[in-house]
């Protein structure tokens, strides 16, 4: 399993956005850089939302590695960095613990009432979905079913799946993703990616 995540391939399919090779990377180094960015930040959360940035910068923006030996230190590298700069940003003083206690609290609110809102929101634009093409994505994304399966049990070709796909992932990306007037956080938005990819 190591060995592999150390090869070319990995690298072609981190670099090609290949959805299940993003999946098994971040699955393997999640547990060590999650304790590397413990280490810095004291505070889990803050943690976990280094490494949601890193993995979604290493999903959005195009990196170029030597050779893929490279990718465990250039994802340590960025959640070190990243971990410092949150440091710098949040520095908090720990005079007031009544004062934290109220912030991780609003924060988990925040939290839950966020994941909420965007459930709806995804909900609302699956439903806003052609007939054919909402029920095509839902057999495949909340149901797993592979194309040709999706193909047989609806009576169409593979191809006709393939396209109705490939219009309700472009219809989806621009109604959760291109909307700054209605931002989504980093953890959010990196599994919207992923999920749309």
């Amino acid at each position: 399993m190591i060995g592999g995540l150390y090869s070319d391939e990995v690298l072609r399919g981190l670099q090609a956005r290949d959805r299940a090779v993003f999946a098994r990377v971040y699955e393997h180094f999640y547990p060590v850089l999650f304790a590397t960015a413990c280490k810095y930040l004291k505070d889990r959360a803050q943690a976990e939302e280094v490494i949601q940035d890193v993995f979604l910068k290493l999903w959005e923006k195009d990196f170029r590695l030597e050779h893929a030996a490279a990718l465990k230190s250039y994802l340590f590298r960025a959640v070190i960095n990243q971990s410092l700069n949150s440091l710098q940003r949040n520095r908090m003083t720990e005079d007031h613990h009544s004062a934290l206690q109220y912030l991780q609290e609003e924060s988990y609110l925040c939290t839950f009432i966020e994941e909420q809102e965007l459930r709806e929101r995804i909900h609302y634009a699956v439903e806003k979905l052609p007939e054919q093409c909402r029920r095509i994505f839902k057999l495949s994304r909340y149901e797993g079913f592979k194309n040709n399966e999706i193909a047989h049990q609806l009576d169409l070709s593979v191809k006709t799946v393939e396209n109705q796909m490939t219009i309700a992932l472009k219809q989806l990306r621009a109604a959760l993703l291109d909307h700054p007037e209605k931002p989504i956080s980093a953890g959010s938005r990196l599994r919207l990616l992923v999920w749309l990819a």
